[in-house]
């Protein structure tokens, strides 16, 4: 929970009526849970891109034989409050919609360097309701990223990836009978991975560990008190596909483990996430190919999370 919760959590003790002082609670951490799966999103669709290209030209991978490719991978997710999360024991609950739509394009320099950039646009729309009745809300937001990335592959199937990312959002809340609320920031963030794809057979095996960091400033603070947070996260997938070529259908699955700026005296809620991933990739000729899943978040307490992503890539 940030600082940002801190001081709503001691206004809406303090002089907020209850519905309220409810409304800006579950707003603050919602602004967050997006913040944070946008920047997910965009980082994950980099991720896959970028493995994609690195084993392209690895003996029983599916060869592309260029040094360019741009890319889109668009995505849905909806993000709904648990029964048990801090949001609904403090009386709210929330359902997001949220549309992210990262892109981008590399080059492959030789055998072993890569280099690209990336940019996204991601539109949420939030429904917040109090559940033992009172004044609804809504929280809409657009968020604007840029990602440079890079990648190395040292060795014959491992290989390590780097990306920086900046992101605005600009979030408006509405409420039954009060003035809209602007609340706008910026994050910066950026993620190290270590990375591992090999065929074995007919099977196509890839892993990850990395570390990601991000920080964030909210621009429209006016109220006493720290204006930033950041957290840390520890990042380790693995994916698992069957080269029917040319499809590759593939299950994955994806671990998280998010250290949030501590708060004292404050419950910083389940910081643990298990994403679960299953889809199909494949070439439709020499140059493009296609490709569609589906993922779900299977153990936070917080949240409920269900969603799904298509594939475009050409090469040249």
């Amino acid at each position: 929970m940030t600082p940002r919760s801190t001081l709503r959590l001691i206004l809406a003790a303090t002089i907020l009526s209850g519905a309220t002082g409810k409304l800006a609670l579950a707003d603050d951490e919602i602004e967050k849970k997006i913040r944070d799966e946008v920047s997910r999103r965009v980082t994950d669709a980099i991720s896959k891109r970028i493995g994609d290209d690195v084993t392209s030209d690895m003996e029983g991978m599916p060869d592309t034989g260029y040094s360019n490719s741009v890319w889109l991978t668009p995505s849905y997710a909806n993000i709904t409050s648990d029964n048990d999360s801090l949001i609904e024991e403090a009386g709210s609950e929330f359902d997001t919609d949220l549309w992210t739509v990262p892109f981008g394009i590399d080059h492959r320099f030789g055998d072993s360097f890569f280099l690209g950039i990336s940019g996204a646009y991601a539109n949420s729309a939030t429904d917040i309701d109090i559940i033992d009745g009172g004044p609804d809300a809504d929280f809409y937001s657009d968020t604007f990223t840029v990602s440079p990335y890079v990648a190395y592959r040292f060795a014959d199937y491992f290989f390590a990836t780097g990306l920086f990312s900046y992101a605005y959002s600009d979030g408006k809340s509405t409420a039954d009978d009060t003035e809209d609320v602007d609340s706008d920031s910026q994050t910066f963030s950026g993620e190290l991975a270590l990375n591992a794809a090999a065929p074995v057979g007919d099977f196509i095996l890839k892993g990850k560990a990395g570390w990601r960091y991000s920080y964030t400033e909210l621009l429209d603070f006016e109220a006493e008190g720290d204006d930033d947070s950041d957290a840390h996260t520890a990042v380790a997938s693995a994916e698992v596909g069957y080269n029917l070529d040319p499809f590759v259908p593939y299950l994955g699955v994806q671990y998280e483990h998010v250290w949030p700026e501590n708060v004292p005296e404050v419950d910083e809620g389940d910081t643990d996430f298990l994403y679960l991933s299953g889809g199909v990739r494949g070439r439709v000729n020499d140059w493009l190919s296609l490709g569609a899943g589906v993922r779900a978040e299977v153990v936070n307490q917080e949240t409920n999370q269900i969603g799904g992503q298509v594939e475009f890539k050409a090469r040249f």
